[in-house]
């Protein structure tokens, strides 16, 4: 019988916090599991949620900490450190605005021993207005949920923390900084985390039917935080790809793709003046291609959540 940990990091989500821990008592689960709770802010909202839940009589065995570092990175390496400490055999991931369905675990480990994964990602679904800009179906595959949209079993390289199951070897073989620090605040952190795993020869795998779904306030439904999200995007992918591949000759190869990153949507920006779906996926692009000049110049963007304050 395996068991495993679902860690979840907070910040002054407290409504979505219990809608997860509540959908995560539901599941289709006859094995093993513990729920790890960390929050990244000092007033605690997820705090008073878990007792709350506990004094109902909550289904799972459930743990809360504190992390006071800001920052997703931190919160997940103490997440991390604490499941590893109960000596689980997998560890999983969920954000505080998801929410999973019933059998989202049981899926992510039947792939697991399928495949003989080491990891195994899922779809993360975001639940969009029904009334909304038009616009906001062509962002949706850059800026909202996470599906690669791939056959059930398929190899693949993961880049999202928001819904995946890893091997808990696949964590500790990174420890104490399993989540780089320098990611923490610009988002990134995962990717970097699936490349350095990958390097090592650790195997991803495609759960098509481990769903969860994601929240999209109305606050994420604007043109600015699109546009933000966008920029944010390409300065943390310039970052990452410097960080594993260093050296001028492959800053300039960056250079140049950034370049024509640019003059691709600036031709689609031009080619859709009449035509709002294709000027919209120019101005993704343009805005993409920003975020990554900014990180030629030296420049770290933060994620929109945290200039919001969350």
């Amino acid at each position: 019988m395996v068991k495993v940990a679902v860690c979840i990091c907070t910040c002054r989500r407290p409504e979505g916090l219990e809608r997860l821990l509540r959908a995560l008592a539901r599941l289709d689960w006859s094995e093993r599991l513990e729920i790890v709770v960390v929050d990244n802010d000092e007033a605690e909202a997820g705090r008073h949620v878990c007792e709350r839940l506990l004094a109902e009589g909550y289904r799972w065995p459930l743990s809360h900490a504190l992390e006071p570092q800001r920052g997703i990175s931190p919160a997940r390496n103490r997440a991390v450190a604490m499941a590893l400490a109960k000596n689980v055999d997998f560890i999983a991931m969920l954000d505080d605005d998801e929410w999973p369905e019933r059998q989202w675990l049981a899926e992510l480990i039947r792939v697991q021993r399928e495949q003989g994964a080491d990891l195994v990602g899922g779809p993360v679904l975001p639940q969009l207005p029904v009334s909304r800009a038009s616009w906001v179906d062509v962002a949706v595959d850059e800026c909202y949920g996470a599906d690669q949209k791939l056959p059930d079993g398929a190899p693949c390289e993961l880049w999202a923390s928001g819904n995946f199951l890893g091997r808990s070897g696949c964590f500790a073989v990174l420890m104490p900084e399993v989540f780089r620090v320098e990611f923490g605040l610009s988002g990134g952190e995962d990717l970097e985390f699936f490349r350095r795993l990958g390097a090592m020869g650790y195997t991803m795998h495609w759960a098509a039917n481990a769903v969860a779904h994601e929240a999209v306030p109305e606050s994420r439904m604007t043109i600015d935080w699109v546009r933000r999200r966008m920029v944010l995007k390409g300065n943390t992918q310039v970052r990452l790809f410097r960080l594993h591949a260093p050296g001028g000759l492959a800053e300039a190869v960056r250079l140049a793709k950034t370049a024509a990153l640019f003059a691709t949507g600036f031709g689609q920006y031009l080619l859709g003046l009449a035509k709002p779906e294709i000027r919209m996926r120019g101005q993704l692009r343009l805005w993409r291609a920003l975020g990554k000049l900014q990180a030629h110049v030296g420049r770290t963007m933060t994620r929109p959540e945290h200039i919001e304050g969350r």
